[in-house]
């Protein structure tokens, strides 16, 4: 029985497309109740082949069918409405002055106007609806392309995947339509007004329209067309909508299988044709069915095909399987009609089940992302290969979810979410955030907005709606709440009850079904938890990744995994959305702020959020969220000598694995082996033995233990590591040194200098600060300035935002302004010469008194003792000592955490043991200069030339913070006076440095420090860094010993 009636058939003919009249008008863009024109309904992304065998190959442009429009357009750009060109549709205008422009291309990227960067403001200061009329670019494209004969009698489509705000369409001078809604596509029936040879495309296009209004997403703000232009032709009977719903029983083993397929007739007669049904794994065909399908005349006919499958294999994130499935309508009297579509196909159930979403029945934790588009050379303009490079990087780094913010991304990335293994939400097109600041503004009530954003989330909906690895619908970001928002939800929601939707503002109302917030604090977590939560707890947005950041990761993580209600969240963000300028001598830097537009507001690198740069290279705390969102945990039984390995996946096996382990003793690696794992079920534990040594009594031993691919398998390759841990048997104690013998040291003073001195060392110290002036090894200089204490780092994008810069500038000061005083002169007692410096700091504020003593090999002994003398001081950024080296010490090495750079609250992922690189290689560019290259828990560091080495170490059971850079800390410092200035929002200052400037110099400096507060990043506007990683103003003590040595090969 063929049912003609259904819900799809119906919402595709009933669907209104706009005003019929007021097209003719040229003022569509600032009207928001007018958001399409002649633009066809919205459907499933797919492509109808003429052959079974070019369905197979899945790409468009094999197919007669299909015409790409991509390439060179002509192009004219004006910066306001008045100039833009108004006769640009006519077939005989002159356009052979105008420029040209790519297609896909932004404006901005290729030189038509700026790119501009805000966050929580529009840029332009019109009301809605208006758009603006002064300053508002209008972009007229103009393209010649040429229908094939064999394209006669067909149904020509023109589709825009993608283009920004406004658009009037044009075909060989006719009106064609319009349209709004950048991120899913426009398409529009030209058959009409097309012939076989040539024929041409004219449209202008708006900047700001009154679709901008909707629009205000925290992104560098570009126009153009974005994704790709092309036609493609559908005969008189055709395929022109399907719906697959694959889901599982209520047992999680069976496959419920329901097919909708949609066959318009757009002939005066009623035809019939054949439709034939198959899903198959591989070559097995597991359901097919054959069906002779009436077509009403003009109209459409709605058919059901569905079947339950036994003991199917289920999609999810760990375990993306997919089935084929063939949709081919046939007219055996006319085979060239045929139409032959391929999808994949995921069986997977999603519900909330006793405030827990499940997948498969399971309970999931989302190990998130939020993914904008963005390439550093084209802007919003993606490709396929940048998309593969993202998918291959979040399944590496142990990402199982990604959040489309704040808009539908491109249709590519859904199929390899759904290859590859990822859970999706997906977002609306709509962010009014400027708007929803205010209460008084904000449109979550203003229902004549209501239907240009039920357009976005249909639109979203019906072309995504196939894919598996959407699990969640959002119905935006940061838009208002209210009366709108309910009702976009209950739409929603009656096309697709088998999917949860989210909405971030409606915090615990009925129109959304997680509880979604913001950057909440791990404290806010624990008491939703606690307090009778009514929802699952996905945070939309957490660990803001600006600058250095992401610290406190796995606190965050001890709390969700402590309370079944908390089930993850999406780290904002993924990539640094930065394009790539070019500076006076050539010389790429990735710019951001004034860069863009030096004469407007602006959020400064508030659009540099990334776990990732730009080029896609890992940001340091990249590797934090691999160690933390690990599918693996590991717990040593010391007494038996076992390692337990617990697979945290739900549905994926640990299987045909590797545990690799690794004794280190003091740092280096002396025993080794490879267990194969066989196999560790999801959610179970497998305990292995590793039978170790007996240990030297003065040796740290620390066992390492890594999971690593034995295969390689999907995007991972052979020998990945999948996750590790460290467990330290025994710790450190510092090793007695024995130097090289050498005479006895002198003490010898000459006007203001003191020169402590033998045959191996000479040290000159002033004879009132006692600071030191010179220090000589074997007569190479090892510095010619003071070892000075340390109070501040370069702020972190974080520090700005919560103004460390003003509330710690005492510390600063008492870095630059600090005043020593000899106290104790140098004294000779046995083999050492002691003396003591105290310090006087602004106002008073501490004491600290260094004492050092300098051993006949040469080594340099420094006990730092400092004490506040003020209440209520601010905390401390820093509480350490600096040198400043010559350039020729070029290498370095440390015992600690690596190889990347570490922090107090950001080490999880740091890797104890022996580490060594050049001093140039110490420090990451982020894309604004800020404190960079900390090592923790060392044991030993050494900066090292070609003819001495100088080691430094604790010479006590404290270990050490360390960095050291190839320039002074000048070259990161945030210098307000300088570049910095009041971000357009607020919400940060904002400078003007770049990472690429940072230069080398012909200094080292060397910190050797007790203490570094950690980095943060619940967000970067304003919470600071978590108490427990702080340094209160008290008192502290700490040794450390600088060691000077013969360079050895």
């Amino acid at each position: 029985m063929i049912r003609t009636a259904s819900l799809l058939s119906l919402l595709l003919l009933l669907w209104s497309c706009g005003p019929k009249e007021r097209w003719k008008k040229q003022d569509l863009h600032s009207d928001h109740t007018v958001f399409a024109v002649h633009k066809l309904a919205p459907h499933a992304d797919f492509f109808a082949f003429e052959s079974e065998t070019l369905a197979g190959l899945a790409t468009a442009d094999s197919s007669q069918r299909y015409i790409s429009l991509n390439g060179i357009w002509k192009f004219h750009w004006t910066s306001s409405p008045a100039e833009r060109v108004k006769k640009f549709y006519h077939p005989g205008l002159d356009d052979r002055s105008w420029g040209t422009i790519p297609v896909p291309a932004n404006w901005e990227v290729e030189g038509y106007g700026r790119p501009i960067y805000l966050d929580e403001r529009y840029p332009f200061t019109t009301k809605w609806p208006d758009a603006p009329k002064d300053y508002n670019p209008v972009g007229t494209y103009r393209h010649v392309f040429t229908i094939p004969e064999t394209w006669k009698e067909q149904q020509i489509i023109l589709h825009f995947a993608g283009a920004k705000s406004a658009m009037y369409l044009y075909i060989n001078g006719k009106f064609a339509g319009y349209s709004q809604g950048s991120k899913t596509p426009a398409e529009f029936d030209v058959s009409s007004l097309v012939k076989p040879g040539e024929n041409l495309i004219s449209l202008q296009m708006f900047r700001w329209s009154d679709a901008s209004y909707l629009e205000s997403q925290d992104m560098l703000r570009m126009s153009g067309i974005e994704r790709e232009v092309f036609l493609y032709t559908k005969p008189q009977v055709a395929v022109v909508d399907f719906q697959v719903r694959a889901g599982l029983d209520s047992s999680y083993r069976d496959g419920k299988f329901r097919l909708q397929t949609a066959i318009e007739n757009r002939s005066n007669r009623v035809v019939t044709r054949q439709l034939h049904i198959r899903l198959s794994d591989g070559e097995i065909s597991l359901f097919a069915e054959n069906k002779s399908v009436e077509v009403p005349a003009g109209g459409i006919a709605g058919i059901s095909s569905e079947t339950l499958l036994k003991e199917v294999d289920a999609w999810s994130a760990e375990t993306p399987r997919l089935y084929r499935l063939s949709i081919q309508l046939t007219d055996p009297a006319h085979p060239e009609n045929n139409q032959f579509i391929q999808q994949q196909v995921g069986f997977r159930s999603v519900e909330i089940h006793e405030n827990q979403l499940l997948v498969n029945g399971k309970v999931v934790a989302i190990k998130g992302v939020n993914r904008h588009e963005t390439d550093p050379h084209t802007g919003h303009v993606v490709s396929k290969e940048s998309m593969e490079k993202d998918m291959a990087l979040m399944k590496q780094y142990n990402i199982n979810a990604v959040r489309s913010s704040h808009y539908p991304n491109h249709p590519y990335w859904y199929d390899l979410c759904d290859k590859y293994g990822l859970y999706v939400v997906d977002e609306a097109n709509i962010e009014s955030h400027p708007l929803a600041l205010d209460e008084t503004t904000q449109l979550g009530n203003e229902m004549s907005w209501l239907p240009a954003h039920l357009d976005r989330v249909e639109r979203m909906y019906y072309r995504d709606r196939n894919h598996p690895s959407i699990i969640i619908w959002s119905l935006g970001n940061e838009a208002g709440e209210g009366e709108l928002f309910r009702s976009l939800y209950k739409s929603l929601k009656a096309l697709d009850p088998s999917r949860p939707v989210q909405y971030e503002p409606a915090g615990h109302e009925d129109y959304t079904d997680i509880f979604c917030p913001m950057y909440p604090r791990p404290e806010w977590l624990i008491q939703y938890a606690e307090e009778q939560p009514d929802k699952p707890a996905i945070m939309i947005e957490y660990a803001h990744a600006m600058g250095n950041s992401v610290g406190n990761l796995q606190d965050y993580w001890d709390i969700i995994d402590s309370y079944p209600v908390l089930q993850g969240g999406f780290i904002w963000d993924w990539v640094d959305q930065s394009l790539e300028y070019k500076d006076e001598e050539g010389k790429p830097y990735l710019a951001y702020g004034h860069d863009y537009h030096p004469d407007l507001p602006t959020d400064g690198n508030f659009l540099n959020n990334g776990l990732l740069d730009p080029y896609r290279n890992p940001h340091p705390h990249l590797y934090e969220v691999k160690k933390v969102y690990q599918p693996v945990g590991f717990e040593w039984d010391p007494e038996l000598q076992t390692m337990a390995v617990t697979n945290k996946n739900v549905f994926a096996s640990l299987y045909h694995m590797a545990l690799k382990w690794t004794l280190l003793e003091n740092g280096e690696g002396v025993r080794e082996d490879t267990i194969e794992i066989i196999q560790v079920k999801a959610g179970t534990v497998e305990v292995f033995p590793i039978p170790l040594p007996s240990f030297k009594k003065q040796s740290e031993y620390v066992l390492l233990v890594q999971l690593l691919t034995q295969t390689a398998s999907g995007l991972l390759p052979a020998g990945h590591e999948v996750g590790f841990e460290q467990f330290v048997l025994q710790d450190y104690s510092t090793p007695a040194l024995i130097g090289e013998e050498s005479a006895p040291l002198t003490i010898l003073e000459e006007g203001d200098r003191i020169f402590l001195q033998n045959d191996l060392t000479q040290l000159t110290i002033h004879a009132s600060t006692g600071e030191i002036q010179s220090w000589r090894f074997r007569e190479k200089l090892i510095t010619d300035q003071a070892i000075r204490p340390n109070f501040w780092r370069p702020p972190t994008d974080n520090d700005l935002g919560n103004g460390m810069h003003l509330w710690a500038a005492i510390w600063k000061r008492s870095t630059v302004e600090g005043t020593p005083t000899l106290v104790e002169p140098p004294a000779l007692t046995g083999a050492k010469i002691n003396y003591a410096l105290d310090y006087q700091f602004p106002d008073q504020m501490a004491s600290l008194r260094v004492r050092y003593s300098l051993s006949d090999d040469g080594a340099l002994s420094v006990d730092y003792h400092f004490r506040p003398l003020r209440d209520s001081l601010p905390d401390i950024p820093r509480l350490g000592m600096f040198l400043i080296l010559p350039d020729d010490f070029t290498e370095t090495a440390w015992y600690g955490r690596g190889p990347h750079e570490t922090y107090w609250d950001r080490k999880t992922s740091g890797k104890i043991g022996i580490y060594q690189g050049a001093v140039a290689d110490q420090f990451h560019r982020y894309s604004r200069p800020q404190e960079t290259g900390n090592k923790t828990d060392i044991r030993w560091m050494q900066v090292s030339s070609d003819e001495i080495s100088i080691t430094a170490y604790p010479a006590d059971s404290i270990l050490l913070n360390g960095s050291v850079w190839p320039f002074t800390s000048s070259e990161l410092d945030y210098k307000a006076e300088k570049d910095g200035g009041e971000s357009a929002s607020g919400l940060v200052p904002v400078s003007s440095r770049h990472g690429a400037e940072i230069k080398a110099g012909t200094r080292v400096q060397w910190n050797i420090d007790h203490l570094q507060m950690g980095v943060g990043g619940d967000t970067s506007w304003g919470r600071r860094v978590h108490k427990e990683y702080t340094i209160p103003a008290a008192e502290y003590h700490y040794t450390f010993v600088i060691r000077p040595e013969q360079s050895t090969e």
